[in-house]
């Protein structure tokens, strides 16, 4: 069994971001990753918010990139997927599907996956006019016609968003009415660039290289049309990939891992950073950063700087 200082479990930008940090501060770490490095990157059109890259890097390259920075540093991820840990009092026995590890500390990377709309054509074109986030693909849709699916905070937030590029909204709810708060919602009432379209399901996404409209259905009369748009924003929440944890660590009540601001969870030798943790803002910039900082913290436990939870 080998024994690591620092494991990191996940190869998006958080993952890479703190198994950089780790391995120059000196500690003998491991990334596990069993898919590509980069993670959602894959599924991004453009990247045109972090800063120190060309403004609208594809996805694709950005995710490229971070496989060239941990080749840079001779750090070679581990393609096994982590199917449990525990704490034995002395270290953290992880299991992989291909072998078992024991470590000082763990840090936990392994993202959330947006909530599917579930519908024909949307991950044929996800990333080709499907997107999951308004903030990251907004930009490419300026003076383009988009739709929103969804009815919380998130999406009403995210049509709001949409109507300062885009020079039409439509927001696509099964319901009758918004869940989102009354003030998001008079704030997307009054915009005369969004259109609300109640009681409606999107039946499939159309297009040819790109998303060029909507097939819905009104799930009250029946009947169906078609929405032509250039992109469609998925905003039906987002679930952790954190099941494998059992309930080792504390969660919020969708499993979202609790840390301090120093990334450390409810055990002190593990840390959670990214998109998988409770955390204020869920972007690129901010998940590196993250990194970063569980790196730290999981340098300092290791030598005794650092023990509280």
């Amino acid at each position: 069994m080998r024994s690591l200082d620092v494991a990191v479990i996940g190869g998006g930008i958080a993952g890479v971001s703190a198994a950089i940090y780790a391995k120059r501060a000196g500690l003998d770490s491991l990334l596990f990753e069993p898919g590509l490095i980069g993670g959602q990157l894959w599924l991004m059109e453009c990247v045109d918010n972090y800063a120190g890259v060309d403004t609208g890097i594809k996805g694709a390259m950005f995710a490229q990139q971070l496989n060239k920075n941990l080749s840079a540093l001779d750090i070679v991820p581990a393609k096994e997927k982590i199917i449990s840990f525990l704490d034995d009092g002395k270290s953290i026995i992880l299991k992989t599907d291909k072998s078992e590890y024991n470590s000082k500390t763990v840090i936990i990377a392994t993202g959330a996956s947006p909530s599917r709309a579930g519908v024909k054509g949307e991950l044929e074109f996800a990333g080709k006019g499907v997107s999951y986030c308004a903030v990251c693909d907004g930009f490419f849709f300026k003076g383009k016609a988009v739709a929103v699916v969804g009815g919380g905070n998130t999406a009403v937030e995210e049509a709001i968003y949409l109507s300062q590029m885009a020079n039409k909204v439509y927001i696509i709810h099964r319901r009758d009415k918004f869940r989102a708060m009354d003030y998001l919602t008079s704030q997307l009432l009054s915009n005369s660039k969004i259109e609300p379209i109640f009681d409606t399901i999107i039946k499939e996404v159309v297009g040819s290289e790109t998303v060029t409209g909507l097939s819905v259905e009104n799930v009250k009369t029946k009947d169906n049309k078609d929405i032509p748009v250039n992109g469609l924003f998925v905003a039906i929440g987002i679930q952790p990939n954190t099941s494998f944890i059992d309930s080792m660590i504390k969660t919020d009540e969708r499993g979202f891992i609790i840390t301090d601001n120093n990334m450390v969870t409810s055990n002190n030798s593990i840390f959670a950073c990214g998109d998988c943790r409770v955390r204020p803002l869920k972007q690129l910039i901010t998940a590196a950063a993250e990194g970063a900082q569980a790196a730290l913290s999981a340098y300092k436990k290791i030598k005794g700087q650092y023990i509280s939870a």
